[in-house]
C-alpha cells in the first residue's frame, strides 16, 4: 500500500509544480505560437521522462519515481491543453487557465488510475505454433519480468502463479527478472516457494536484474547469488545458464545466460546444438541477439521478455520505430521470436501501455 500512496503523492506534487510554472507563463499576453510550443514541449518532456525511467542510467534511480509521476502530469496536461485549445478555437471563445487545468486534472487522474490498475491485472496470452520437426503436441508457459516487490503486491504474484498452474502446461520457463534490486530476501524466497510441487518442471534463466547488480542505488543487496540459486533448487526450479535440456524426443530447450554477464555468456560457436533434429526453443531474457547470435543454434522459437512492451506510452511505438524488438512475434529466416510484455513492470505501480501477461504456447506438428 505504501508504494501506491507514495506514487499518488508524487503525482499531486508534479501537478502542483506544473500548475505554478504555467500560471506565471500564462499571465502575459496570449501568443498562439508560444502556446503551441508549450504543448509540444510538455509532451516531449513527458516522453523523455518515460524513456529515462525505463532505459536511463542507474544514477537516476533516486528521482525515477518523481519522473514517472511528472510523466503522467505532463502528458495529461499536454493532451488536455490541446483539446481545450481546439474547442476554444472552434467556438471562438477565450481560453481560461482554470478550465484548462480542470480538464488536465481529470485527464491525469483517469490516466493515473488506468496505469495503476493496468499494472495489477495479469492475463495469459495464447499462441499456437507448428513445425514439421514436432511429432507430438506440447504446451508450455513462459513467465518473465515479475520484478517481485517492485510494482505489485505479493498477492498479485500469488494469483499469477495460480493462473499458470491452472493452465497445466507441460513445463514452465521463467524468463528472467523474476526479482530485482528492490526485492527483499523474504520476498525472493516466498516467490520460489510458489513453484514447489507445482506439478510440472520449472526452468529458469537469469535476467539483468535478478542478481541485484545495482542494489546500491536501491536498499542495498538483500541476498547473495548463492542464496538466490539455493532458493530455486530448494523448490525444484532448474537453473539454465547456456544449458540444453531435452524436454521430449522432438523438443529441445536452451536457456541462455543474460547478455549483461559478458564473458559468463557462452559464444554460440562453442555451444553446439546436441540434437539438430529436435524443435529448438531458446529462452533468452533480452531479445537483442535473436538474429546476431541465437540463430546460429538452429533456433526454431526464441522466448524473450525484458522490454515490458515499453510499459509507458508511447515507448512501445518509439522503440518499434527505431527498429527494436518490443512486443509480440518476429520472424527471421525460418525462426520465430515471441517477446512477452511481462507479468509486471519496473520501479513504480504504473503501466500505461500493454497489459501485464504471461504466455501459454502450444507447439503442434505441422499438418501434411
Amino acid at each position: 500500500m505504501q508504494i501506491f500512496v507514495t506514487f499518488v503523492l508524487l503525482y499531486i506534487l508534479a501537478q502542483a509544480l506544473l500548475s505554478v510554472a504555467q500560471y506565471f507563463l500564462r499571465k502575459g499576453k496570449k501568443r498562439p505560437v508560444l502556446h503551441g510550443i508549450l504543448i509540444a514541449v510538455k509532451a516531449l518532456v513527458a516522453v523523455a521522462f518515460a524513456a529515462l525511467v525505463m532505459a536511463g542510467p542507474v544514477q537516476l534511480r533516486a528521482v525515477q519515481p518523481f519522473m514517472m509521476a511528472a510523466y503522467v502530469a505532463l502528458l495529461a496536461d499536454a493532451a488536455a491543453d490541446l483539446l481545450y485549445t481546439v474547442i476554444c478555437a472552434v467556438r471562438k471563445r477565450p481560453q481560461s487557465f482554470a478550465v484548462s487545468k480542470t480538464i488536465s486534472l481529470l485527464f491525469g487522474t483517469a490516466f493515473l488510475v488506468f496505469g495503476i490498475l493496468n499494472m495489477q491485472i495479469v492475463t495469459p496470452r495464447y499462441h499456437t505454433y507448428t513445425s514439421e520437426k514436432l511429432t507430438q503436441t506440447h504446451t508450455l508457459a513462459f513467465l518473465a519480468d515479475l520484478h517481485v516487490g517492485s510494482a505489485q503486491p505479493f498477492s498479485v504474484t500469488e494469483k499469477t502463479i495460480a493462473k499458470i498452474k491452472a493452465e497445466q502446461p507441460d513445463f514452465l520457463v521463467l524468463g528472467g527478472d523474476i526479482t530485482d534490486d528492490y526485492t527483499t530476501k523474504d520476498e525472493m524466497e516466498a516467490t520460489f516457494a510458489l513453484f514447489k510441487n507445482i506439478g510440472f518442471p520449472v526452468y529458469y534463466i537469469y535476467g539483468n536484474h535478478d542478481r541485484q547488480g545495482h542494489a546500491e542505488y536501491a536498499h542495498g543487496r538483500q541476498y547473495t547469488e548463492a542464496e538466490f540459486e539455493q532458493a530455486m533448487r530448494d523448490n525444484g526450479v532448474v537453473i539454465l545458464q547456456d544449458t540444453f535440456v531435452q524436454i521430449a524426443p522432438d523438443l529441445l530447450l536452451l536457456g541462455r545466460e543474460d547478455i549483461t554477464e559478458g564473458e559468463r555468456r557462452a559464444d554460440p560457436v562453442t555451444l553446439a546444438n546436441p540434437n539438430p533434429a529436435s524443435y529448438l526453443i531458446v529462452a533468452d531474457h533480452q531479445p537483442t541477439e535473436f538474429v546476431k547470435k541465437n540463430l546460429l543454434f538452429g533456433t526454431d522459437l526464441q522466448l524473450s521478455g525484458h522490454t515490458h512492451a515499453g510499459q509507458l506510452f508511447p515507448l512501445k511505438w518509439l522503440y518499434a520505430l527505431i527498429g527494436g524488438y518490443v512486443f509480440g512475434d518476429y520472424t527471421a529466416q525460418d525462426a520465430l521470436m515471441n517477446v512477452s510484455a511481462g507479468a509486471c513492470g519496473w520501479r513504480m505501480p504504473l503501466r500505461t501501455d500493454a497489459r501485464c501477461n504471461f504466455e501459454i504456447i502450444t507447439l503442434s506438428p505441422a499438418q501434411p
